[in-house]
């Protein structure tokens, strides 16, 4: 059993933030070939919520340079993308909810 899944978790299933950053603090800074293996990936007959599966799946947001910065952490993750494989991208701006505008965030 991991680490993560040893952390105690609230009813609704969130771990309390100061135990959140203590085991981010104590995790190893993983191998490009470790987190090439840690992926499942989607498959291609998939339809629904990401969220209830094993499906890997990252979200960034936040400025420019955020996103620029934490994004290239997942440099080892474009090996995905081949002719037997596509890894999904969505890059896009981000709209402000109330007025439907562009903001100057990103969504990666």
């Amino acid at each position: 059993m991991s680490q993560l899944e040893n952390l105690l978790t609230t009813d609704s299933g969130h771990v309390v933030k100061r135990d959140a950053i203590d085991w981010l603090s104590s995790l190893d800074k993983a191998s490009e070939q470790e987190i090439r293996e840690s992926v499942v990936e989607k498959p291609n007959n998939f339809s629904g919520s990401k969220y209830a599966t094993e499906i890997s799946d990252i979200r960034v947001t936040g400025s420019p340079k955020f996103v620029e910065a934490v994004g290239s952490l997942f440099k080892p993750l474009l090996e995905f993308e081949g002719a037997d494989s596509r890894l999904e991208i969505n890059l896009q701006g981000i709209e402000d909810r109330d007025t439907g505008e562009l903001t100057d965030n990103y969504a990666l």
